[in-house]
């Protein structure tokens, strides 16, 4: 997928106890800190675990990784610069003005920034360096993974088949573990009371809280023994009782699909959006491999390997 380019907020917010200015690598000449690694760690660390924040030690653990992508964010800067690219003065401001924002007063805003170090003049230039980051990606990754409609149209009829979309129906389903509860629930449908409430009521699995909606489904998706029968009723019916893994279910099917070719259109934007990503991944990779391989890049730091921070 496209690389994310993070709002300086997961950064500003994370509030990092760290403010060390020892340096961890040199990038042609230009020195990443200990701090410049942390804030990196603060914008890693949403994406890749299920925490907003980890500390102490914990932290080191995703070094190594976090170091990789600074030392890219800085040769994509530098990259920026060279090509000669303009900051936008209108996003720089609207970003800090939303920053601002969260805040009831400009001194309390400034209050929060000498807390964890910074000055308006020092976070305008990482918003800056930020955007211009995202410029240049935009420029360099982004733009040349752009696909015309007759590459997309091209792709599609060469690949034809990977486009079927199997026999499917649109169900709701009731179950429960008791034999005499599963026959009053279903004289319950057959004398004409809402299937809907009466999975919320007094069905026994997850998508009572949904009235027992499943949604659409292909063969393979649901235990033999009910999609056996499922898929032989029309739209509208319902099913007798079913007896699959200890537990009785009643199936309402409300939709059935046929299995068909999608069209082109039917398919030209998800297809756009995967051969695009796939085409991004691809310029991106070779770019930074440039990137880096022109550089001088010096690592001063030893870094663990990544771990999760479960």
């Amino acid at each position: 997928m496209y690389r994310i380019f993070l709002s300086f907020f997961i950064i500003l917010f994370a509030v990092s106890s760290y403010a060390d200015d020892s340096v961890v690598a040199r990038v042609n000449g230009v020195a990443l800190t200990l701090k410049d690694l942390d804030d990196e760690v603060d914008r890693l660390i949403p994406r890749i675990t299920f925490h907003r924040n980890v500390y102490g030690e914990k932290r080191k653990r995703y070094y190594k990784q976090a170091l990789e992508e600074l030392i890219n964010r800085e040769l994509e800067y530098q990259e920026a610069s060279k090509l000669g690219l303009k900051i936008d003065k209108e996003k720089v401001d609207d970003q800090i003005k939303q920053m601002r924002n969260k805040y009831k007063s400009k001194e309390e805003f400034k209050a929060f920034l000498e807390r964890i170090g910074m000055t308006e003049e020092t976070l305008q230039a990482q918003v800056e360096k930020d955007i211009l980051i995202q410029e240049v990606f935009k420029k360099m990754v982004i733009e040349p993974s752009r696909m015309k409609d007759d590459e997309l149209r091209d792709h599609y009829e060469k690949n034809t088949s990977r486009f079927r979309q199997p026999e499917s129906i649109k169900a709701r389903m009731i179950s429960t573990k008791d034999g005499e509860k599963a026959q009053e629930i279903l004289s319950k449908i057959r004398s004409g009371e809402d299937f809907a409430v009466l999975a919320t009521n007094m069905s026994e699995d997850a998508y009572r809280i949904k009235g027992g909606d499943i949604g659409y489904i292909h063969r393979g998706r649901i235990l033999p023994e009910i999609e056996e029968i499922a898929f032989k009723l029309k739209a509208g019916e319902v099913s007798d009782l079913i007896k699959a893994e200890n537990m009785w279910y009643i199936v309402k099917v409300e939709d059935k699909k046929t299995e068909k070719i999608l069209s082109f259109e039917e398919i030209r934007e998800k297809l756009k959006k995967e051969l695009e990503a796939k085409r991004a991944g691809e310029i991106k990779g070779k770019w930074i491999a440039d990137l880096r391989a022109k550089a001088k890049i010096e690592i001063l730091l030893k870094t663990e390997p990544t771990g999760d921070s479960k």
